[in-house]
C-alpha cells in the first residue's frame, strides 16, 4: 500500500478556514500533511484520527529562506510547548496540528491575526496577483483589438481562441482572488475590532473550473494542430509546452532548492534564481525560434514534399491536390509549379488557403500565371454578416491618397452562382482580377493573378469547385 500521496491543493492564498477543514478531513481519512510545495502537497499514511489544524502566517518568512530564522524557531518552540506540531511550511504560511481534542489556540488576538495575514499578503501574494491581473487585462485588450481588426483570422484559429481563453481565465481568477481578499479583509478588520475572527470563504470551485476549461482548451488546441497537418506549428507547440514551460519551472525550483540546501541567504537565493530563470527563459525562446527557422529553411517540416535549392536557400515544392488549378482555367501545361493548401479551423469558422505559384528555379517563372484563393466556411450562421463585412473591410484603403485608393464594387453574382459578388478595383487602374464571392455558408476570395478576362465558363467552374462543392475539397 502506498504510504505517500501527492495532491494539487487549490485554495485562495488567505483561506485558512478552508485549508484547516481540508487537512482535518484528510487526517480523518488517514493522511497527514508532510510537506508543502509550489503546486503539490505531500501527505503520509497514518491511522485515521481526529486532528486539529491551525494555519498561521509569518510575514517575515520567505520561500527563499535557507531555514527558519531565530525568531521563527522561537515561534515553533512556543507552539510545540502547547502541543502544536509543525506539519509543513512554505514561505510565510505555517501549518500546525494538535492531537488534543481541545487545544490551546495559537492565535488568540483577532486583530493581530488579521494584521499578520495582511502583512504577509502585501509582501508577496497580493503584488504578484495584481501584476498578473494587469498583464491579463492588457493581453485581453490586445486580443479584443485583434478580434475587432481581424475577426475572421481570430475566430478561425484554434490557437487564437485558446490564447483568448487563457487570458480570460487568468483575468477571472486573479480578479476573484484579489477582489475577494480585499472584501474579506475589510470585513475582517471590523470583526476583529469586536473581538471576533471572520472566517474565510473558499473559491475552490472557481479555480477548478478555470483549470478544467484551460485543460479542455489545450486538448482542443492540440487536436486542431494534429488535424491541420501543420508540422511547423505542431513542433513549436510541443517545444513550448514540452520543453520551455517545464524547463523554466524545473530550473526555478531546482536553483532555489539547491541554494536553500547550501544555506544561501534569502536575498542571494532570490536574486540568483530570478537571474537564472530570466537567462534560461530568454535562451530557450531564442533557441526554439532559431531552431524552427533553421529547420524551416532546411526543409525539416516539408514531410513528403519535394525540396529545391535556389540562390543558396532551401525551398519546399508541395504538390497538394487543389480543388481548382490554373490548368483547370487555362489551356496551359507548365512544369515547375508548387501547389500548396493550408487549413485552419475552430468550432466557429473553418478557413483554407490554396495557392499555385511557379518555382523560382523554373525557366520562365516570371511569365507563368498564378492562382490564389481563400475559402471561409461559416459554421455559426450568426457570424455570417460579421465575416462578410470583415472580408470587405480588408479591401478598404485608408493609407493611399485620393485617386489611388482600392475599393470594392458589386458585380453580377449570377455567373458565379453566388448570392453576392464583389470585385476589387483601384481608382487609378480600374478593376482587378480579384473577387469576393458570397455563398450560403461560405465566402471565396480569389485572386487570378494574371492578365486575362475571366469568362462565364471559368466563373461557373469556380462556383462548382469552391462554392457549392468547396466543402468537399
Amino acid at each position: 500500500m502506498k504510504d505517500k500521496k501527492r495532491t494539487w491543493e487549490t485554495f485562495s492564498f488567505y483561506d485558512h478556514s478552508g485549508l484547516e477543514k481540508r487537512l482535518t478531513q484528510m487526517a480523518e481519512k488517514g493522511w497527514l500533511l508532510e510537506s508543502i510545495g509550489s503546486f503539490l502537497w505531500t501527505y503520509r499514511k497514518i491511522e485515521p484520527k481526529k486532528l486539529t489544524f491551525c494555519v498561521c502566517w509569518f510575514p517575515k518568512a520567505s520561500a527563499f529562506d535557507p531555514g527558519p530564522s531565530e525568531e521563527q524557531q522561537t515561534f515553533y518552540d512556543f507552539c510545540a510547548h502547547t502541543g502544536w506540531v509543525l506539519a509543513g511550511a512554505f514561505g510565510q504560511m505555517q501549518i500546525f496540528y494538535n492531537e488534543s481534542p481541545d487545544p490551546i489556540p495559537i492565535e488568540t488576538d483577532p486583530v493581530m491575526e488579521v494584521d499578520a495575514i495582511h502583512r504577509a499578503a502585501k509582501r508577496t501574494t497580493l503584488p504578484s496577483h495584481l501584476a498578473l491581473l494587469v498583464m491579463a487585462l492588457l493581453n485581453g485588450a490586445l486580443f479584443i483589438s485583434r478580434l475587432l481588426s481581424d475577426p475572421v483570422g481570430v475566430l478561425a484559429s484554434a490557437a487564437n481562441l485558446f490564447t483568448g481563453l487563457c487570458w480570460t481565465d487568468l483575468t477571472l481568477l486573479t480578479a476573484v482572488e484579489c477582489g475577494s481578499y480585499f472584501l474579506w479583509h475589510h470585513r475582517a478588520v471590523k470583526a476583529a475590532a469586536q473581538g471576533e475572527f471572520l472566517e474565510t470563504k473558499s473559491h475552490r470551485w472557481i479555480q477548478f473550473l478555470c483549470l478544467a476549461v484551460v485543460g479542455l482548451g489545450m486538448v482542443y488546441y492540440f487536436a486542431s494542430l494534429l488535424t491541420s497537418k501543420n508540422r511547423m506549428m505542431l513542433a513549436v507547440a510541443l517545444l513550448m509546452f514540452g520543453v520551455y514551460l517545464p524547463g523554466v519551472f524545473l530550473l526555478t525550483y531546482g536553483v532555489r532548492a539547491f541554494l536553500k540546501k547550501k544555506k544561501a541567504p534569502a536575498g542571494v537565493n532570490r536574486t540568483v534564481t530570478i537571474l537564472c530563470t530570466f537567462v534560461v527563459a530568454f535562451a530557450l525562446v531564442g533557441g526554439i525560434t532559431a531552431g524552427v527557422l533553421f529547420g524551416s529553411s532546411h526543409g525539416w517540416f516539408a514531410g513528403d514534399d519535394a525540396t529545391y535549392e535556389y540562390h543558396g536557400s532551401m525551398f519546399t515544392a508541395p504538390q497538394d491536390e487543389l480543388p481548382l488549378t490554373v490548368e483547370d482555367l487555362l489551356p496551359i501545361n507548365y512544369d515547375g509549379y508548387t501547389r500548396e493548401q493550408t487549413s485552419e479551423q475552430s468550432f466557429l469558422l473553418a478557413q483554407y488557403e490554396a495557392c499555385q505559384r511557379p518555382r523560382f528555379d523554373a525557366a520562365n517563372f516570371k511569365e507563368m500565371p498564378t492562382l490564389e484563393y481563400t475559402v471561409t466556411l461559416v459554421k455559426l450562421p450568426s457570424l455570417y454578416n460579421l465575416c462578410k463585412n470583415a472580408l470587405l473591410a480588408d479591401w478598404a484603403d485608408d493609407w493611399h491618397p485620393e485617386g489611388e485608393k482600392d475599393y470594392a464594387i458589386p458585380v453580377d453574382p449570377a455567373p458565379w452562382g453566388a448570392e453576392e459578388a464583389y470585385q476589387l478595383a483601384n481608382q487609378e487602374y480600374g478593376p482587378e482580377n480579384m473577387f469576393l464571392l458570397c455563398y450560403q455558408d461560405r465566402f471565396v476570395k480569389i485572386d487570378f493573378g494574371y492578365d486575362w478576362e475571366v469568362t462565364p465558363e471559368q466563373m461557373s467552374l469556380v462556383s462548382e469547385r469552391l462554392g457549392d462543392a468547396g466543402h468537399r475539397a
